[in-house]
C-alpha cells in the first residue's frame, strides 16, 4: 500500500512546492527553451536582475548536422533568443560554463561563479527534475540559498501514469536519483568527446 501512494504521488514530490525568493542571480539549467520563458518572467517580476544559462555538451545529431554544414542552433543559443525575446536586456543575460553534461557539472559551475557572502540564486529547470536539482545543488552548494523552480510553461500532471511524456520522465527520474544517491555521476570531464548528451 506504501509503494502504491508512493507511486500515485510522486510527480508532486519530483516537482516540489517552492515559491521564487528575491535573489542576486537566475541560473537557467540545459534543456527545453520553456525553461527560459518562465526565467524571462521571473526576471520581469523584479525577483533577480541578473540571467545565467549554462552551456551543455552538444547532442550527437547536432554534432553530426555541424560536420554537414547544416545549420542546427545550440540549446544555449535558444535560450537567450527566448529570454532577449521576452524582454531580457543582452547586458542581463550571461551563457556560462565548459560544455555541462549533467546537473552535477551545472551546480559546480554555479558553485565557482556565486560562492561568496550574497549567494542566492533562483534555479529554473523542468518540474520533473526538481526535485534531483535540489539534491544536488544542496550537496555542491552549501552555505548557499538557492530556490529550485520548475517551468509552468511545462505540462507535468499529477497522473503521469496518464501521460507518456510524464510517464517517461518519471521513470527516468527515479532512475537518475537512485543512481545519484548510490555515488554515480556523469561529468563533462570524463567525456570530452562531446558525444553524449547531458543528464537532466
Amino acid at each position: 500500500m506504501c509503494t502504491l501512494l508512493l507511486a500515485l504521488n510522486i510527480a508532486g514530490w519530483l516537482k516540489g512546492n517552492d515559491v521564487p525568493l528575491p535573489s542576486r542571480a537566475i541560473l537557467v539549467l540545459s534543456g527545453p527553451p520553456t525553461r527560459s520563458f518562465y526565467a524571462a518572467d521571473l526576471y520581469r517580476q523584479g525577483f533577480a536582475g541578473e540571467v545565467y544559462v549554462t552551456r551543455p555538451v552538444r547532442e550527437p545529431f547536432a554534432r553530426m548536422l555541424d560536420e554537414a554544414g547544416i545549420p542546427y542552433p545550440r540549446t544555449e543559443q535558444l535560450h537567450v533568443a527566448v529570454l532577449l525575446k521576452m524582454g531580457v536586456p543582452a547586458t542581463r543575460i550571461h551563457v556560462v560554463g565548459e560544455p555541462c553534461l549533467s546537473t552535477a557539472d551545472e551546480a559546480e559551475v554555479a558553485r565557482h561563479i556565486f560562492s561568496g557572502r550574497d549567494c542566492s540564486i533562483l534555479v529554473v529547470t523542468s518540474p520533473y527534475h526538481v526535485r534531483r536539482s535540489v539534491m544536488i545543488f544542496g550537496d555542491v552548494m552549501k552555505g548557499c540559498r538557492f530556490t529550485v523552480l520548475g517551468t509552468p510553461y511545462e505540462s507535468f500532471p499529477g497522473k503521469w501514469w496518464k501521460d507518456q511524456d510524464a510517464a517517461r520522465n518519471v521513470l527516468l527520474e527515479v532512475s537518475k536519483i537512485i543512481f545519484y544517491r548510490l555515488g554515480g555521476r556523469f561529468g563533462a570531464e570524463n567525456d570530452r568527446g562531446g558525444t553524449r548528451e547531458r543528464d537532466g
